[in-house]
């Protein structure tokens, strides 16, 4: 095993090796029986890293030792979510939602280019409700309830101009003036099948407390809820529906007509002045309501409106309606950018985006309408459950 090198110094360097490797020969088995017993310790360490990063090894001098795990107080505040799913989805949208109210209190809705606070809070609103497992949650429940609070504090007093829009969910539409209050399509919402309502019986009845009248556009259930239309009825509130809509209920003003139909409503502040125009959804009856106030401010809600065939006449419809302040459309109407042209408003609304329930594709989100409204030449606003614009000439 020795090196035996030739020179003046042979003998020296021949014993100097010998005596390298008996020294080897001494120490290896010393080190072989510490290796061995290390090993379970370094195995523990690494295994306990592992399972929880959390956990590191504690510097105890030359001996290695696993770290005691965390009492479970401590453990709840490094990883509290571990093997808890659900909580864990529940929490981060419920720090979501806190998100979002917040940034939408500092970026309220205007018809001037949204800020990027604005569009982010909205896309944020997006990844939530196209996660269908928050369908039929308490969490979203409270969301939607928090946001019609909002719209129950705003509509405790009447603009003294102009006229206020409240959004609600789905294709529901609040109009307030100082005069009157006209609401669409008022829909207490269902998150999926046999789940509860997204707007408590008692939200929506205080809605409706503050409405003068309700149009409804079209027999979807997404638009005509029966539970709501009592609501109006029961307090003695005119409710204007299609022909082929809600057939057994007498205390419901039926209307339709192949031609435009002008019709007149009194309501406790004064005339309403209707135009109802013969719209359709594919097949199914739709009817496009354009309303006048008192003060002479027109809207018009156009429903679930989609048909190739009412082009014909939509795309110039302004010349056989009084000029027109705001339109309510839904946001996957066909050609929106021509039918908008069409009824010529000074500001478009944009309805229908995130309706749960749908396969996602069909949750038409707002960062799809955001895109359509930056073709729309005319002033425009994209707001989301329980948000008011406040519209003045």
């Amino acid at each position: 095993m020795a090196i035996i090198q030739r020179n003046n110094h042979g003998d020296i360097y021949k014993m100097k090796t010998r005596h390298d490797f008996l020294v080897w020969i001494f120490w290896a088995p010393a080190f072989f029986v510490q290796f061995t017993q290390a090993r379970p310790q370094v195995h523990a360490i690494a295994d306990t890293h592992i399972r929880d990063p959390y956990i590191l090894p504690e510097d105890t001098g030359n001996t290695l030792v696993p770290k005691k795990e965390p009492s479970s107080q401590k453990q709840d505040k490094t990883a509290p979510f571990w093997g808890k799913q659900e909580a864990y989805l529940i929490h981060q949208t419920e720090k979501s939602f806190h998100l979002v109210n917040t940034l939408l209190k500092e970026n309220p809705p205007s018809s001037n280019k949204p800020s990027s606070a604005r569009k982010a809070a909205l896309q944020l609103l997006d990844g939530i409700f196209h996660d269908t497992r928050l369908d039929g949650s308490e969490t979203v429940s409270r969301f939607m309830e928090s946001r019609m609070k909002e719209v129950l504090e705003d509509m405790r007093n009447l603009p003294e101009t102009g006229m206020k829009i409240y959004k609600l969910y789905n294709d529901g539409f609040i109009v307030r003036t100082k005069s009157v209050t006209v609401a669409f399509d008022l829909y207490r919402g269902r998150t999926m099948e046999n789940s509860a309502t997204l707007i408590s019986d008692e939200t929506m009845q205080a809605l409706v407390a503050r409405c003068d009248i309700m149009f409804l556009s079209h027999n979807h259930p997404d638009h005509i809820d029966p539970k709501v239309v009592k609501m109006f009825t029961d307090g003695g509130k005119q409710v204007v529906a299609p022909a082929n809509s809600l057939k057994e209920n007498k205390q419901v003003t039926h209307i339709r007509s192949e031609q435009i139909t002008d019709r007149e409503f009194e309501v406790n502040g004064g005339k309403l002045k209707v135009k109802l125009l013969p719209g359709h959804q594919s097949e199914l009856i739709n009817n496009i309501h354009v309303i006048t106030t008192p003060e002479g401010l027109t809207f018009s809600h156009t429903g679930d409106q989609y048909s190739d065939e009412d082009l014909k006449w939509l795309l110039n419809v302004k010349t056989k309606i009084p000029a027109l302040d705001v339109l309510l459309i839904n946001c996957w109407a066909n050609r929106m950018s021509d039918t908008i042209e069409g009824f010529g408003p000074r500001l478009v609304i944009t309805g229908h985006e995130n309706e749960l329930g749908h396969t996602i594709d069909h949750r038409e989100s707002y960062g799809v309408s955001f895109m359509k409204l930056e073709n729309i030449a005319r002033p425009n606003c994209l707001m989301t459950w329980g948000e008011t614009y406040w519209y003045k000439r």
